[in-house]
């Protein structure tokens, strides 16, 4: 009889107990934290394909430019006197007669087009971006051959460019470029 009013007096509590709170926001914590870790890793590599976009879109530009110049341009030269060594830049003559150097700015890391032009006037241009909204370039070549005037060959100049972006080693883009481009008019 004893039993039965003791059975009688228990009510049934419904909830939670303290060590299934714990072990619920234990779960809820490592789904948490694996989830932020996927969106922080998306996140860089959102931003990791935007510095490679910027340096592939700049040095793009930066060699297409090139290569319509140098197409239509005669009396190639090298500083280094020999061309087909690979020199770290290129002058020659554009199709306005004007003198045209192309070469790497050692302090700035970009590259540069100076212009002696024609009437004596001097210009330099910036063709690619710089520091923080732009491409470090580590490295400008120009092989050139087929430039002396009494070879038979048809000059031809292979320009090779090397650069990267980004601060961080985890989102450093780097990018090699490499194209050849000869002279449009037959050597003569």
């Amino acid at each position: 009889m004893q039993n039965s009013k003791l059975q009688l007096k228990t009510k049934n509590f419904s909830g939670f107990t303290l060590i299934e709170l714990i072990v619920a926001i234990g779960v809820f914590m490592v789904v948490m934290t694996i989830t932020l870790a996927a969106f922080l890793n998306i996140a860089d590599i959102q931003k990791k394909t935007e510095a490679f976009r910027k340096v592939n879109d700049n040095l793009n530009f930066a060699i297409e430019a090139m290569m319509r110049e140098i197409r239509e341009g005669r009396n190639y030269s090298c500083s280094s006197g020999d061309c087909s060594l690979g020199s770290g830049n290129l002058t020659f003559k554009n199709k306005n007669e004007d003198t045209v150097t192309y070469s790497l700015n050692e302090t700035d890391k970009y590259i540069q087009r100076y212009v002696l032009n024609a009437d004596g006037s001097e210009e330099t241009y910036q063709i690619t971006a710089s520091g923080n909204s732009g491409v470090t370039i580590e490295n400008l070549s120009f092989i050139a051959r087929g430039i002396e005037s009494d070879d038979t060959e048809q000059p031809i100049v292979t320009i090779l460019i090397s650069g990267f972006t980004g601060d961080k080693v985890k989102l450093k883009s780097e990018l090699h470029l490499q194209a050849t481009v000869s002279q449009r008019k037959l050597d003569s």
